[in-house]
C-alpha cells in the first residue's frame, strides 16, 4: 500500500451504480478488442491434497507485485493476482481478470495514481518483469457492495508465466466457508519477489498464519474506508502484501479466503494488535462475475 494515505475522495464513490455501469460498458469495449488475450483457454486445475504447512502449487502462479518508479528505483506499492470465470458462452474458456485492492491504484490524496506497473516472471527466461498496469479508470469495482475495497480488470500478459485459478474452484458458499475459516484454522498469503543477485529469478512467498476472528468486524482502511473484515493472526505483514490472496487450508482442501489488508484501524489497536484485515471473497467474487456476464452479453451481441 501507499504509505501515509489520507481517506480517499468521496467524488470517487459518488452516482456508483452509473459509474459501474459507465465502467463496465467502456471496459467490454476495451475488453473485446483485446478478446484473444483475456479470453483464454483455462489453465485452472482442481484442488488436490497437500501436506500441512505446504503451498499447492495451484496458487504459486497467480500472483503479481504492483510497483512504482521513484527517484530511478522500483517502489513496491501492492499485491495482486490472477483469477479466471469460466465462459458460459464459449465452452472451456475463461475469462481472466487481475484482481487487488482499489486503495492500491489510488495515490496519497484518494486520486487515480500513475505509472503503476505490475511485476510478472517472464515465461522465457523465468526473471521478474514490469507491464504497465491499465489506468485506474480502466477497473471495475464491485457492483454490489459500495465502497468495497475491491477492483478488477482483464489482464493477459503476452510472454508472462500465470496460472490464473478458476473461481469456480476456490469459491464456496457462505456456510461452507464459515466452516472452512473458523477460529484457528490455517491460512496463508502469497505475495511476489525477485530473489537473487546474479541470476534473479521470480518467486511466489507464502507466509502462513491462522485465523484469528472469522466474522467480518468494521474496521478503516486507509485510502478505502470503512470494510468488513476478517483477521489472521500472520506474524509481521509488510505494507505492499496489501492486496494479496488470502487462503485457508482445511484437511485436503484450499478455498480463497479473501484480500489482504494489512493496514487498518483494528489491527493499529492493542486489542488487536498483530492481525492482519482480511476483506472476504464473496466480494471480490461480485466484482468479477458482474465484469464477465458484461462481457459475455457484449460478445453475444457481436456474433
Amino acid at each position: 500500500m501507499v504509505q501515509g494515505v489520507q481517506k480517499p475522495n468521496h467524488r470517487h464513490f459518488r452516482s456508483f451504480s452509473t459509474l459501474f455501469r459507465s465502467r463496465v460498458e467502456h471496459l467490454a469495449v476495451f475488453a473485446m478488442s483485446i478478446a484473444a488475450a483475456a479470453l483464454i483457454f483455462s489453465l485452472a486445475a482442481e484442488p488436490r491434497a497437500f501436506a500441512d504447512d505446504s503451498v499447492p502449487s495451484q496458487t504459486l502462479r497467480n500472483v503479481a507485485g504492483i510497483v512504482a518508479h521513484r527517484d530511478g528505483h522500483s517502489v513496491p506499492i501492492g499485491t495482486a493476482f490472477f483469477v479466471s470465470v469460466p465462459s458460459r458462452v464459449f465452452e472451456g474458456r475463461s475469462f481472466v481478470y487481475v484482481v487487488t485492492a482499489h486503495h492500491n491504484l489510488l495515490d496519497s490524496a484518494g486520486q487515480p495514481a500513475t505509472g503503476l506497473f505490475i511485476t510478472l516472471e517472464d515465461s522465457r527466461t523465468g526473471v521478474m518483469r514490469e507491464e504497465a498496469l491499465p489506468p485506474e479508470s480502466r477497473w471495475v469495482l464491485d457492483p454490489v457492495t459500495q465502497n468495497s475495497d475491491v477492483a478488477a480488470t482483464p489482464l493477459n500478459p503476452a510472454g508472462a508465466r500465470i496460472a490464473p485459478i478458476s473461481l469456480d474452484s476456490i469459491m464456496v458458499s457462505t456456510a461452507e466457508m464459515n466452516e472452512l475459516a473458523d477460529t484457528g484454522a490455517q491460512a496463508y498469503y502469497l505475495t511476489a519477489a525477485s530473489v537473487g543477485t546474479a541470476h534473479p529469478r521470480f518467486e511466489a512467498l507464502a507466509r502462513f498464519g491462522r485465523v484469528s476472528v472469522s466474522r467480518p468486524a468494521e474496521a478503516d482502511v486507509p485510502g478505502a474506508g470503512t470494510q468488513q473484515l476478517c483477521f489472521m493472526d500472520a506474524g509481521v505483514t509488510p505494507g505492499f502484501s496489501s492486496g494479496a490472496p488470502v487462503f485457508v487450508q482445511a484437511g485436503l482442501r484450499f478455498v480463497l479466503w479473501g484480500i489482504l489488508e494489512s493496514s487498518n484501524s483494528a489491527s493499529d489497536s492493542p486489542i488487536f494488535e498483530g492481525l492482519s484485515g482480511v476483506l472476504p471473497a464473496s466480494y471480490l467474487a461480485e466484482t468479477v462475475m458482474a465484469m464477465a456476464e458484461a462481457q459475455e452479453k457484449n460478445a453475444q451481441k457481436k456474433k
